[in-house]
């Protein structure tokens, strides 16, 4: 229609011109497009009370027994004949009397299972100082014990350089000692063996 009316093969969206005027019908769009026209989009419509599915009449009751909305219609057919009805008013004032019976009494279960909820998040807090203050008496306790141990260790080790000392330094003297023989000894054997190494016989004797 759009190219019809202008004579120029364009887009009427984006503007894009075609050189060619082959156009096919997109049914289902166009389907789809014809629904639309047909719904009814008035907002006073949309306002107006909900009708009875069966009859298109106004709902003005309520059946007790089935539990739903009905017309003047539906109370007298055979489906409801023996059934009990009330006007939609007080049904509403009945059942927001039953919901709100519902709610305190869930709102009384709430407030019992936060206080549940408390009480049981202030015992894991108990549990959970008495563990931190054990951990600090455990640290506090090992701590002492560890300089008690380690006072133990430098003392005993102390005292074994003691005794270390006390029984290598008489040896070390003896040592000495030894060593300070053999010195001589070795020097004795050093001036005889220069001796005996004399080749002069009147050196040697003399």
């Amino acid at each position: 229609q759009t190219w019809e009316e202008k004579g120029i093969n364009s887009c009427p969206e984006c503007r894009e011109v075609f050189p060619e005027r082959n156009l096919r019908v997109n049914r289902a769009l166009a389907n789809l497009a014809e629904e639309a026209r047909t719904l009814k989009l008035d907002p006073k419509e949309k306002e107006s009370k909900p009708h009875c599915e069966k009859h298109q009449r106004e709902l003005e009751l309520f059946c007790e027994t089935d539990r739903k909305l009905i017309c003047a219609i539906c109370r007298d057919s055979r489906e409801h004949r023996e059934h009990r009805f009330l006007p939609i008013n007080e049904a509403v004032e009945i059942y927001k009397h039953k919901l709100k019976s519902s709610f305190d009494s869930l709102t009384e279960k709430k407030s019992a299972v936060q206080q549940t909820e408390l009480t049981q998040k202030r015992k894991i807090s108990e549990v959970r100082e008495q563990a931190s203050s054990l951990q600090t008496h455990i640290r506090s306790a090992f701590t002492k014990m560890h300089q008690i141990l380690t006072e133990k260790e430098q003392r005993l080790l102390r005292d074994l350089r003691e005794e270390e000392d006390r029984i290598v330094e008489p040896m070390e003297k003896n040592l000495r000692e030894i060593q300070e023989n053999l010195n001589s000894i070795e020097e004795e054997l050093l001036k005889l063996q220069k001796q005996m190494e004399q080749t002069e016989e009147l050196i040697f004797l003399e």
